[in-house]
């Protein structure tokens, strides 16, 4: 029997159709598709795609729009993603005392925006 080559992987079964350029994307697309990746909210591993665009976290059930095969827009840290979570937990509770006629209580944080890339 002959020996299978690792070069292929999941796109063996085209065989040796449509061109290595175009495997090789597919190849690519497909791998970071398959595999899950980490929510923005609860930082589990644990977001699969549901349709094009379209990722929901099986852990926290939060569903959000992003690229087509992969999360990431732009590749962000633990630190940003919490800081964004932070500052939607802060807007949350400034609109909702807003809502009730209170005044919000001043959070004892700095500054939770992200840095600009330069």
């Amino acid at each position: 029997m002959a020996k299978r080559t690792n070069k292929a992987g999941m796109t063996g079964k085209f065989g040796a159709r449509y061109g290595v350029k175009i495997r090789k994307q597919i190849k690519s697309v497909s791998r970071h598709r398959a595999r899950p990746s980490r929510c923005p909210e609860c930082q589990n591993d644990s977001v699969k795609r549901l349709s094009s665009g379209i990722w929901t976290c099986k852990h926290c059930g939060l569903k959000f729009a992003a690229s087509a095969y992969s999360i990431r827009v732009r590749s962000y840290t633990r630190e940003e993603a919490q800081s964004q979570a932070a500052r939607f937990k802060s807007e949350d509770a400034t609109n909702l005392a807003q809502e009730l006629g209170k005044e919000p209580v001043p959070e004892e944080s700095e500054e939770l925006l992200p840095e600009k890339e330069t």
